[in-house]
C-alpha cells in the first residue's frame, strides 16, 4: 500500500482532487480488494513460469470465467485485458451483437453525455455505431429533457 500511494503522489489522482474524465482500474480499487495481491503465494510468481507451476492461477481463472459465464448467461467470458476503454469496447461490441442475433440491425446508435470520457464515443464509432452527444448540466449531470429528446 505505501508502495501504491508512492506512485499516487507523483501524479495527479483521485486523492488529490476529481478527475473529470473518469479514472480507471487500480486507482478506484479500495485498499480490502487490493489485500489478495500481495499473498506471497498469490504475488510472487514469475511472468514466465512454466505451466505446471501456474496450474492453481490457471484454475481459479477458468472457475471464475466459469461462474461468469454462468451469471451472465454469456457462452464465455473472458478476464482480460483489464483496461476501461478495453472493456467499453467488449460490452459496446457484446451489445452490437446481441442486436444483430435478434436482426435488429438499425439499432446503430450509443447515447453519450458530453461529460462522458473520451474513449466513449472514440469506441463507438470504432465499430461503427453514431455517437448522438446527450447534454449536461454545469456538474456533469445528464439534461433529462435532452436525453427523452434524443431517445
Amino acid at each position: 500500500m505505501r508502495y501504491i500511494h508512492r506512485l499516487c503522489d507523483k501524479d495527479y489522482s483521485l486523492v488529490h482532487g476529481m478527475i473529470p474524465l473518469g479514472s480507471c482500474t487500480m486507482k478506484l480499487n479500495s485498499a480490502a480488494v487490493m489485500t489478495p495481491i500481495t499473498f506471497p503465494g498469490f504475488a510472487n510468481i514469475h511472468p514466465f513460469a512454466p505451466k505446471d507451476q501456474t496450474e492453481g492461477y490457471n484454475q481459479m481463472i477458468k472457475e471464475l470465467e466459469s461462474q461468469l459465464s454462468c451469471i451472465t448467461h454469456y457462452d464465455a467470458i473472458s478476464l482480460q485485458p483489464n483496461s476501461g476503454a478495453s472493456g467499453e469496447y467488449a460490452g459496446l461490441i457484446c451489445i452490437q451483437k446481441y442486436h444483430e442475433s435478434r436482426g435488429d440491425l438499425k439499432r446503430d446508435i450509443v447515447l453519450i453525455p458530453t461529460s462522458a470520457h473520451g474513449t466513449n464515443p472514440a469506441t463507438a464509432t470504432m465499430i461503427g455505431m453514431k455517437v448522438v452527444p446527450v447534454e449536461v448540466d454545469a456538474t456533469g449531470i445528464i439534461n433529462v429533457s435532452d436525453l427523452k429528446e434524443k431517445c
